[in-house]
């Protein structure tokens, strides 16, 4: 029990009940993830555990969010205020309603989101929350994202808030429309039931809690968790450095409106004394004649989650905390609230891949040991949304590919994490195993491996992008990727130098190599490959100031070259033996000649 957990118990609970209810909620997240996990039928979700589970209570309050993918679980909160908004008293035991619009709390089309009431004592005491990333939705095209959609009609089914179960039975209706609409009928009814095993699970979970400690002991705990994860966010911003900071970077543009970039911008301004920080948004460009526009929840998470990271792992992720960080957003923005019909099937992606670092780069600028560089933007094509015929047994299949996932931003101290992801998933989401994806997909990954010299160089390095090359089975292979770091890769802070840039290529029979475009839409034929260069985390610091000896053990690691450990860290090696080895005066002496050309 940590001291400042010894703060938190209010008069009638006592600090033993108030900890083990903490982990009671936690473990049964964590049931309910195990049990979405273990029944999903597609491979992005049994494989790469690409969805989250939570709760809230009645009053919209959420507990634990640190189990969640972030882009999934920093604005929960608005799948049961949108149920509450549009069905009121008309909520019933038994019933459960499904998500996915992007302009109902929803984060993208794909993020298939259901949501059951949990009653206790005849009222509403809790709602649970399962959002599953599906491999088909209904698309024109057979993906989960379209970054090139024009609008909302372009992006496939919608589940508008919608009621699927009711007295604990399927709606029909909605479930013959969602198998009408789904390329994989099957395949989606099994995940469907997935998410619904998590959502009853987590129902007879708290039920169960209420039963052994009381209704009024659990939502007195709530209230109080939520004040302590309050205190704790105060404390840590107490700590930070006054200051304001406006930022603008550059995304890869796809529409002639930016020709050289879209602009992200931000002001982040922290007040130790009021214990606030305000993140403002407002300053960003309209709803883009793309699906790349993100959503209020995409964008409320995005900036939950690069807050709470500066803020560290102590605060808890939870409505509490949450109460010190002031977004400010706009209707009618590519980044805020999209305004109808404005399309946002890739909200979890592309602008906010960008953002999150963004946000997180700013507070380098206030103080040195603060935030992070910036990590992978986009989706490399190993993580291609693959569809077709699969000639084993003669079936369509269509599955989201999670792998070469990498490119951690290095931060203050720590250089990247290699299976990071993007600032969305930060870590959370699993790789998917070579061997499952060659069972589950008629494909054939030739080649996964690290990408040398991808990582931004820096006292701290940025972790590495993934070298992964993907050929079909037999029959023709369509791939459909959402990329992007091909103008703008990942940049470093603090002196720290950008990632290496992503790129995709389908590679002929002959070996000519054929670069492919920023949003990729390509079959690949027997014979052929794809090539997917993942982009490489931004580095942190002045890349003269790594320690020799780290230079020399990424050079001994294969994630460095000898000519980039010269070149770019001043470190000179001796290649000439069995092992590599350090020549520490010619690294000084090539670290002195550096420094001085930089000063001149």
């Amino acid at each position: 029990m940590s001291r400042d957990e010894q703060t938190i118990t209010p008069p009638g609970i006592d600090i033993f009940t108030m900890v083990i209810l903490r982990r009671r909620f936690e473990a049964i997240i964590g049931e309910m993830i195990n049990a979405l996990f273990r029944s999903g039928r597609s491979g992005v979700l049994n494989t790469a555990m690409d969805f989250s589970c939570s709760l809230t209570d009645a009053n919209f309050q959420s507990i634990s969010l640190a189990q969640g993918l972030p882009v999934h679980v920093g604005a929960i909160d608005l799948i049961p205020r949108a149920i509450v908004a549009k069905f009121g008293d008309d909520i019933r035991p038994g019933d459960c309603f499904v998500n996915n619009s992007g302009y109902l709390g929803n984060t993208h089309c794909a993020d298939f989101t259901v949501c059951a009431p949990v009653f206790v004592e005849d009222r509403i005491a809790f709602y649970v929350i399962a959002r599953a990333h599906l491999g088909d939705i209904g698309f024109p095209t057979p993906t989960t994202y379209s970054p090139r959609s024009r609008d909302v009609y372009e992006e496939g089914l919608m589940l508008p808030c919608v009621r699927i179960q009711k007295d604990y039975r399927d709606v029909p209706e909605v479930i013959d429309i969602c198998k009408a609409n789904i390329r994989v009928p099957e395949q989606f009814y099994g995940d469907y039931l997935a998410v619904l095993a998590a959502v009853r699970t987590g129902e007879s979970r708290l039920k169960a809690v209420c039963e052994k400690y009381g209704a009024g002991t659990v939502r007195q705990f709530v209230d109080e968790f939520q004040n302590y994860a309050e205190r704790m966010a105060r404390r840590a911003i107490a700590a930070l450095p006054k200051g304001r900071v406006s930022k603008e970077m550059l995304y890869d543009s796809e529409t002639d409106l930016y020709p050289g970039g879209i602009p992200i911008r931000a002001t982040i301004e922290v007040d130790p004394e009021e214990e606030l920080i305000t993140v403002d948004l407002r300053d960003n460009v309209d709803n883009l004649p793309l699906g790349i526009n993100m959503t209020e929840s995409t964008t409320t998470a995005a900036v939950m989650t690069a807050v709470l990271n500066v803020l560290g792992a102590d605060v808890p992720r939870c409505t509490g905390s949450f109460r010190r960080v002031k977004p400010l957003m706009r209707e009618g923005a590519a980044i805020g609230k999209p305004r109808f019909p404005a399309a946002t099937s890739s909200a979890t992606t592309n602008l906010c891949h960008a953002l999150i670092p963004h946000l997180q780069s700013m507070f380098a600028d206030l103080r040195g040991d603060l935030g992070t560089a910036y990590g992978t933007i986009g989706m490399p094509g190993s993580c291609a949304v693959v569809s077709g015929t699969d000639t084993r047994h003669g079936r369509p299949f269509v599955n989201q590919l999670i792998m070469g996932y990498w490119g951690g931003p290095a931060m203050h101290g720590h250089d990247g994490w290699l299976t990071y992801g993007s600032g969305a998933s930060q870590g959370i989401l699993w790789q998917s195993s070579v061997e499952v994806v060659e069972q589950q997909q008629p494909i054939i990954i030739e080649r996964l491996e690290v990408r040398v010299d991808s990582g931004g160089a820096g006292e701290w390095e940025g972790a590495p992008g993934a070298d992964c090359v993907i050929r079909p089975r037999e029959g023709d292979v369509r791939f459909m990727v959402n990329s992007a770091s091909r103008d703008n890769p990942p940049a470093g802070v603090r002196g720290g130098q950008p990632g290496a840039a992503m790129m995709i290529a389908r590679l002929a029979g002959d070996g000519v190599r054929e670069e492919l475009p920023i949003s990729v839409d390509t079959v690949v034929r027997p014979g052929e490959k794809l090539l997917s260069l993942g982009c490489g985390g931004g580095g942190f610091g002045d890349p003269l100031r790594r320690a020799p000896e780290k230079v020399l053990a990424a050079l001994k690691a294969g994630r460095i070259s000898a000519e980039r450990a010269a070149s770019v860290y001043g470190v000179i090696v001796d290649t000439s033996g069995p092992e590599p080895v350090l020549n520490e005066a010619a690294t000084l002496a090539r670290r002195e000649t550096k420094r001085q050309g930089a000063l001149q």
